[in-house]
């Protein structure tokens, strides 16, 4: 059965525009029917950017006509989280903080992708200042996740809530989200996506309201890997890996256990322990063992404090506390834990970051990729965390514990849908070295192929 244009991915719809199959006016039409049918109360896309959009869909029609195409995804539309500026439109991070904030000039990442013809659909939710794995936001609405039961509303993942659900909705073929401490990989995972985490660096934060400026990375949620690698090069400016022949044989992948075992869920590990062993059953080399980094990561947080929470109230704590009222009360709290922390708190992280990096690369070296679950836990109800911030925090917690250290660590990852729990996807973690993506995105295709 032919695939409808929701249904393709990026590349697919970029090649039909190439081909001349696909019109890029009918395809941004396309969507923002979809748009306005499946989201009128505007919890997914806080505001659409439809004027905008057809202007760029025009002028990818006229490339189309005189053969001068920009990128394999000239024509193709994208969501983008309501913390990347756009010129003339809102961005307001989601929050009553910044209502009314009106950028004068595209974010760099967001100039990049104009000029290589992508077309820009409009803005995504997000938890109050990013700041949240759940993505749950009473101000604009929170987004039910993607694989909701009936009359059970799920979280969607945060905080890059809108540009999940967007994705695994249909509402877009890929989105572009943020991740500090996973707020990429946890949307993926709970909406049954792909993921990825780039290395903090690779794509430049210029236009970008912050919450961690040591931590935040820009990284698209997409239906494949194939589309993860082709937008993040876009961003980055640089060449896309080569995914031809891809193939596990010959791959050495370390499978991390004994994480978060008190808390992770049956369901959860056992999709990723299928996962793991579809991997060795093509090719590849799985060896299985704890990390000591990671143990040391937690232990380490656990008696200095988080360094999102740290650097966020550094960042903004003036403004928050001018308006305190205008947050989320969980999120609040959870912030103003930061006014807590010391100097010497974020200088012993500062330096036991940078020996655990040299730990964590020593433990992992011949290695391709490491593999573990995305997140220990499926989405929670909406119901379960909304009003309760005692709650809320637990669940944050949980659906950040294993995320949270890849930031830590200064790596790049994935997360790839690896099967169902209690109904709901779960996430298998593909983590690389920093600034490898290419070498991630190569094991995150193989890999990819064989849960398919």
């Amino acid at each position: 059965m032919e695939k409808q244009i929701h249904e393709m991915t990026a590349l697919e719809l970029g090649s039909g525009v190439a081909s001349g199959a696909l019109d890029p006016v009918a395809i941004t039409e396309h969507f923002l029917a979809r748009i306005d049918a499946m989201d009128a109360d505007h919890k997914i896309y806080v505001r659409t950017t439809a004027e905008r959009a057809l202007a760029e869909a025009m002028a990818a029609r006229g490339r189309q006509a005189d053969g001068t195409l920009r990128s394999p995804l000239d024509g193709v539309p994208m969501s983008w989280k309501d913390l990347v500026d756009t010129a003339g439109i809102a961005t307001e991070g989601a929050s009553k903080l910044y209502k009314g904030r009106m950028p004068d000039r595209d974010a760099l990442a967001l100039r990049r992708a104009t000029a290589a013809g992508m077309i820009c659909l409009g803005k995504t939710n997000l938890p109050d200042l990013a700041y949240s794995g759940l993505g749950v936001n009473p101000y604009t609405g929170t987004p039910a996740n993607a694989h909701s039961p009936d009359g059970d509303p799920r979280v969607p993942g945060g905080s890059s809530a809108g540009a999940g659900v967007s994705v695994a909705l249909g509402l877009a073929p890929a989105g572009i989200g943020s991740d500090t401490g996973g707020s990429v990989r946890i949307p993926a995972a709970f909406n049954g996506i792909v993921g990825l985490k780039t290395t903090w660096g690779l794509i430049p934060l210029d236009g970008v309201m912050l919450l961690a400026q040591s931590l935040d990375s820009l990284g698209p949620l997409t239906r494949d890997v194939a589309d993860a690698n082709a937008i993040s090069a876009i961003l980055a400016a640089t060449r896309p890996a080569d995914l031809n022949g891809v193939s596990l044989k010959g791959m050495r992948l370390l499978h991390a256990i004994g994480h978060d075992d008190d808390v992770v869920q049956g369901g959860v590990k056992a999709a990723v322990e299928v996962a793991v062993e579809r991997c060795r059953a093509a090719g590849a080399e799985v060896v299985t063992r704890r990390l000591d980094a990671f143990d040391a990561m937690d232990d380490l947080l656990s008696r200095h404090g988080n360094p999102v929470t740290l650097e966020g109230w550094a960042m903004w704590h003036d403004t928050i506390e001018a308006n305190p009222d205008a947050l989320y009360a969980p999120i609040l709290e959870r912030i103003r834990e930061g006014a807590k922390g010391t100097a010497v708190d974020a200088e012993t992280m500062r330096r036991k970051f940078m020996d655990l990096k040299r730990a964590y690369t020593a433990a992992t070296a011949g290695f391709d990729a490491v593999l573990m679950h995305s997140v220990p836990v499926v989405a929670p109800p909406i119901a379960l965390v909304e009003n309760d911030v005692a709650a809320h925090g637990r669940q944050a917690l949980l659906s950040s514990i294993a995320t949270r250290r890849i930031n830590n660590l200064g790596l790049c990852g994935l997360s790839l849908p690896c099967g169902f729990s209690e109904g709901m996807p779960v996430g298998l973690a593909v983590i690389g070295h920093p600034f490898d993506e290419g070498r991630l995105l190569r094991a995150g295709a193989a890999i990819e192929g064989v849960l398919a």
